[in-house]
């Protein structure tokens, strides 16, 4: 046996225990839902990212004329949508079970020697005998004891997934731990078991909000023109979107440059089209309570488009007009939360079928904080037609993306 495990064999006397065995199946409980979170929460969410990074980025432009110059500002006031159908495959993600294989190595992480002698983490050393128990029954001598779900709904989709652990597998994995005798030796076998037996038989798994199409719609600021530059401007001041979504704030702002006269020198009245370059920054701040617990959620998002887009004008009104852009996202969020309902009932936290604490059902008063940071990037090709008569826009686009979107414009010029 390595020398983790003697040293803890011949100190066994001085070993000092802190919490009692309800407490160690609580802290095991929210361990594990740590791990869940830690290991799941980002293929949860980043189908979410995806959708937002398509869908924001729609309606930059709707043709690529920009004169360079004039005697007096032109301002284009316009309602941008966005509108697209969720794909199949950004409904669910591969979840994983959190686990760890056992490594006598290890021990020593939950083993702290000083002038009063041993003292052992119990509540750390109890949930790495848990993880090495899910590491044997998912990959060990006892693969398939623990069945881990092959799918589970992301947060645009809606299929309720949880993580079962039956008791006699537990119990089987337990008796079989490499550490199983020397844990009777410790007194510890006793601990575990009652904290096993005691442990919630479910998980769940986030069931998603089942979103099967995205719609969006943002006002957009046009100014021009300096020197063939026009400023774009999009603002939403923070507001209360309802429970589902929350207090929502939105700003973005941008340049377009038209580039047409370096191609066309000898022809700039003209050209055979126009075109444009153009980068836009954006930026989002969210805040919402989330589900019955009353999770806190806080995210700011920021967002970078940098397209090139081309237009024709092949009528006195009409224009058709492409153009091709590099799409980047990033994100980041403090999720505080506490544990499922579901687990609170099993533990006896709360009892059931109540929501909220009653007398001798305190509730989970230890809530957790996640910090999540998820980004995203990809190219986007848009084509579009686009009419502006009595100084009316009307636009519509399709773009093509990880998430394809419909994109229209109107709104006018003054």
């Amino acid at each position: 046996m390595k020398k983790g495990l003697l040293i803890i064999f011949f100190l066994l006397p001085t070993i000092v225990f802190s919490q009692s065995v309800n407490n160690f199946t609580v802290e095991l409980a929210r361990a594990f839902s740590r791990d869940i979170f830690e290991l799941n929460g980002v293929n949860f969410l980043q189908p979410v990212v995806k959708v937002v990074n398509s869908t924001s980025n729609v309606g930059f432009y709707y043709d690529a004329k920009i004169p360079f110059s004039v005697e007096k500002p032109y301002f284009k006031i316009t309602l941008q949508t966005m509108y697209g159908i969720t794909p199949e495959s950004e409904k669910t993600y591969a979840p994983t079970m959190p686990n760890r294989p056992f490594n006598p190595d290890n021990i020593q992480e939950f083993v702290k020697v000083d002038l009063n002698g041993l003292k052992i983490d119990t509540a750390g050393l109890i949930h790495y005998l848990f993880l090495n128990m899910m590491y044997d029954g998912i990959y060990g001598n006892h693969k398939g004891i623990i069945d881990v779900p092959k799918t589970a709904p992301s947060a645009l989709g809606n299929k309720p997934t949880s993580f079962e652990l039956r008791k006699s597998a537990l119990d089987t994995l337990l008796q079989s731990h490499p550490m199983h005798d020397y844990l009777k030796t410790l007194g510890l076998a006793d601990t575990l078991k009652s904290a096993i037996q005691s442990f919630p038989d479910i998980f769940n798994l986030p069931p998603g909000g089942n979103i099967t199409h995205i719609f969006a719609g943002v006002p957009q600021l046009v100014i021009g023109s300096l020197y063939g530059t026009e400023l774009l401007v999009r603002f939403i001041p923070k507001v209360n979107l309802g429970s589902m979504i929350g207090n929502f704030g939105f700003w973005g702002l941008g340049l377009n440059h038209n580039f047409t006269n370096y191609l066309f020198k000898n022809i700039p009245n003209n050209p055979p089209f126009n075109a444009v370059f153009q980068i836009v920054y954006q930026s989002t701040s969210l805040d919402n309570t989330v589900g019955v617990t009353n999770a806190k959620l806080n995210a700011d998002a920021d967002m970078l488009n940098l397209n090139l887009h081309l237009s024709k004008n092949f009528s006195k009104y009409f224009n058709i007009y492409a153009g091709a852009s590099y799409e980047k996202i990033n994100i980041s969020s403090t999720y505080k939360y506490y544990l499922p309902v579901e687990v609170q009932w099993q533990l006896k936290l709360l009892e059931w079928p109540n929501y909220s604490p009653t007398p001798g059902y305190p509730g989970d008063q230890e809530p957790q904080t996640a910090i999540v940071k998820l980004n995203d990037s990809q190219f986007k090709f848009t084509v579009g037609l686009s009419a502006e008569f009595y100084n009316i826009i009307l636009a519509t686009d399709f773009n093509f993306s990880k998430v394809n979107i419909w994109g229209a414009s109107i709104g006018f010029r003054l």
